[in-house]
């Protein structure tokens, strides 16, 4: 027997209004941020140059390192690399509880300020701007309101540039690569998002801000539904057959719709909110230590350093050092990239495989040892958990954004470490600086697939700018839905 419509307002019409008032906030919050981030991105300043400005040297005719260090009283280091400044190349020997410091390759002189002017010069390659005056230079320790989580890298440099657009670059001084650019609209459009769509006028409790999202989300799942049944028991009624064209009628008829979106686009959203919180929750893994300077043998730099390279990096814990080097044969390919948003929107967005992997060693006072990949894993690993890494099952190089190792995660190359830990935990190792760029089991790979094919509508079969344009109209569809019913609720009552 079909219900009466009477029956149908008293019950599923009455729910269906005062859940829908309270849901249409979030709706109109997020569809129109969600709406907006597409437009964000297509907005990203977009570099002048992809990869780090680096040539070859020659190490078999430079200064013995291990001899410098001992000449200069450098007793611990953290991090050892090659960077090039003014067309000269130079040593970068960072410490835990001191500023880094340069010397020349070719006669380990020491650069005073060579930090400061590293940074400056990174900032022009990558904008184009050489010989700008700067409006500032600051040291970026902690995210901030303009250098966000999603960034990744950290610490790098601001360099700000006296234009209109208030352009900034961030550079990462360690590895001569790029951040982020960012320019005024930039700014206010990751502003306008935050608040929009992360919530960040509750960032100040984070308790709050996801008990407020997780019950939003929850009442516009529970509108859609009610909205949903709503339709199906009034189908057949006479008034629902006799209304047609008015904003009611639009707001029903549209709405069964849209409401398949919703359902889609909130339940995903609450699973990557709690999901995200629960790794947030995680103990961080320690990856930066202190190596002893008296580790690094002039017998083990005698027989590594002998040709030309287009990047070292030297670090480790106490007398145990790794090196990662990549020769001149590997090409630029092979460097370290941390890309931004607008190179991910061109043909740059995921590197080629290499024409020759980098080599990684493992040396320590008395020994110098060749690495494969997956000696490399276990042996990294076993010094950040201070366990045997006797679970590692195979290690991979990953040299492009894809599958559950995307674009986010920001440092390339990586070794991809598949472990037989509880839920096939696999660790993404930075082997230039020794990062965890990411730790992913079978739970956070499922929940970001789901995030990225049936939230963010991520197919690589379609067209950038086809998912874009569909995500646009969805999003905007589910605010057009919320404020429909925001209207009808408050004509109602006035």
């Amino acid at each position: 027997m079909a219900i009466k419509s009477s029956a149908v307002k008293n019950h599923w019409l009455f729910w269906h209004q005062w859940i829908g008032v309270i849901a249409c906030i979030g709706m109109v919050l997020w569809g129109l941020s969600g709406a907006s981030h597409p437009i964000m991105s297509r907005l990203q300043p977009a570099p002048k140059q992809f990869m780090p400005p680096l040539s070859a040297v020659d190490l078999s005719q430079s200064v013995s390192l291990p001899a410098l260090l001992q000449q200069q009283h450098i007793k611990q280091f953290q991090h050892i690399s090659l960077v090039q400044l003014a067309g000269q190349h130079y040593y970068r020997i960072s410490q835990l509880d001191a500023a880094p410091r340069f010397f020349a390759v070719a006669n380990g002189a020491e650069r005073p300020g060579g930090e400061q002017a590293a940074a400056m010069s990174l900032a022009d390659y990558y904008t184009g701007l050489s010989g700008q005056s700067k409006a500032s230079l600051k040291a970026i320790n902690r995210f901030e309101t303009d250098y966000h989580p999603v960034n990744r890298l950290l610490p790098v440099w601001q360099v700000a540039y006296p234009r209109e657009d208030g352009l900034r670059a961030y550079v990462d001084t360690e590895q001569s690569r790029l951040a982020t650019l960012v320019d005024d609209r930039r700014a206010f459009l990751t502003q306008v998002f935050q608040w929009g769509h992360n919530w960040s006028f509750l960032q100040a409790c984070a308790g709050l801000q996801l008990a407020v999202a997780t019950g939003v989300l929850v009442l516009i799942l529970a509108s859609a539904i009610t909205g949903i049944t709503l339709y199906i028991k009034q189908r057949k009624t006479a008034p629902y057959r006799l209304q047609r064209w008015g904003v009611q009628w639009w707001h029903r008829e549209f709405g069964l719709w849209v409401s398949l979106v919703i359902l889609l686009l909130a339940s995903t959203g609450l699973l990557h909110l709690w999901m995200s919180d629960l790794q947030q929750r995680r103990p961080t893994v320690q990856t930066t230590f202190a190596s002893d300077s008296a580790a690094l043998s002039a017998a083990a730099w005698s027989q590594l350093a002998s040709g030309s390279v287009l990047k070292l990096d030297i670090y480790g814990r106490g007398d145990t050092l790794f090196w990662q080097i990549i020769p001149q044969s590997a090409g630029a390919q092979g460097l370290p990239s941390a890309q931004v948003a607008a190179l991910h929107q061109h043909h740059h967005a995921g590197m080629q495989p290499a024409a020759e992997a980098p080599t990684l060693w493992l040396t320590s006072a008395q020994a110098v040892r060749a690495l494969t990949p997956q000696d490399y894993a276990s042996q990294w690993l076993s010094i950040m958990t201070r366990q045997a890494a006797s679970q590692v099952q195979s290690v991979t190089w990953v040299t492009q954004f894809a599958n559950e190792y995307g674009f986010i995660f920001k440092r390339l190359p990586v070794l991809k470490v598949q472990t037989a830990e509880d839920h096939h935990t696999r660790y993404y190792l930075e082997p230039a600086t020794g990062a965890l760029a990411a730790s992913v089991n079978d739970r956070d790979g499922l929940e970001g697939f789901i995030f990225a094919y049936l939230h963010k509508w991520s197919f690589q079969s379609l067209s950038k700018d086809l998912r874009d344009a569909l995500a646009i109209v969805a999003a905007l569809a589910v605010s057009l839905t919320g404020l429909l019913g925001a209207y009808l609720f408050s004509k109602k009552r006035l």
